[in-house]
């Protein structure tokens, strides 16, 4: 994928952050209002391709009035060469797959566990009062600062969960998400709400303790299988460390009936704050 130009009309580019198949990330200096931002650039190949242009306002009538200290927020949508533009939030930080992908990089973690997974709850819990759901929550989507403090970004599928009516008229949906993290219901293509989220949390919050995402498979189908069939693993029997009680609280996000999982967001921020999550300090965070 060829890089874009250095200066697209305000917006001086700098380093590239991200990769996609259709966009590229960098940050930039903005000289329209003076300040640094990231930039999501739409690539030459894709400009004709008018799906891709609907994601990009999509994400941004999601993410402009995302206003909380953990959630990246979008301010804009412009077109600079013929390459559709979105301006965001900068926040200078690798994201949370980095911090868990190897046996050194999640002890310096470890210790940031808690404040990582309430930052990340407590902006869920306010995307889900704008009424979105994300519906990709994984380690790929937070970004970590090493201090713990988190920024959840890219609201591509981000859905509104259909209401009583359109739950009775529902058609099955195709898929969409990432199959590490998805919940039944997702996976399913049936109605999804706000626990679809606690489900997908659930799974990131396991990979973090235990190093590996909770259910593997060999393949694609085999994957989602699990996630509809197979229990959730117990995070303690990877990590002697967890507690019973953290333990607990992640198997509950993991259910396969959004029933029974906790009921919001705010409930996940109150037990973490509450509950005991290791048996021996993991270092200092």
């Amino acid at each position: 994928m060829a890089k874009p130009p250095d200066r697209l009309g305000p917006l001086n580019l700098q380093q590239q952050l991200g990769l996609g198949r259709q966009c590229q990330v960098w940050s930039a200096f903005d000289t329209s209002e003076g300040r640094q931002v990231a930039v999501k650039v739409l690539m030459p190949e894709f400009v004709a391709d008018k799906s891709q242009r609907r994601q990009l306002e999509h994400e941004l009538r999601v993410g402009q009035d995302l206003v909380h200290p953990h959630l990246i927020r979008v301010h804009r949508l412009e077109v600079h060469q013929r390459m559709p533009c979105l301006v965001m939030d900068l926040f200078p930080h690798p994201n949370l797959r980095r911090g868990i992908t190897s046996a050194s990089e999640r002890e310096r973690t470890m210790p940031k566990a808690v404040k990582i997974l309430t930052g990340i709850a407590e902006g869920l819990g306010f995307l889900h009062g704008k009424g979105w759901v994300h519906r990709d929550v994984k380690p790929a989507n937070v970004l970590v600062a090493p201090d713990g403090d988190v920024r959840v970004l890219d609201y591509a599928i981000a859905g509104k969960p259909p209401g009583a009516l359109a739950r009775l008229l529902w058609t099955k949906k195709q898929a969409q998400g990432t199959p590490s993290y998805m919940p039944p219901e997702q996976i399913r293509g049936q109605p999804f709400d706000f626990r679809s989220d606690i489900y997908s949390l659930g799974c990131l919050a396991y990979e973090m303790l235990a190093g590996t995402p909770p259910f593997t498979g060999a393949d694609q189908n085999d994957l989602l299988g699990k996630h509809i069939y197979a229990a959730a693993p117990l995070v303690e029997a990877a990590n002697r460390n967890v507690t019973p009680a953290a333990s607990k609280l992640i198997r509950q996000m993991m259910a396969k009936k959004p029933a029974d999982r906790p009921a919001s967001m705010d409930e996940i921020v109150r037990q973490l704050k509450q509950l005991r999550f290791f048996e021996r300090d993991p270092g200092p965070g």
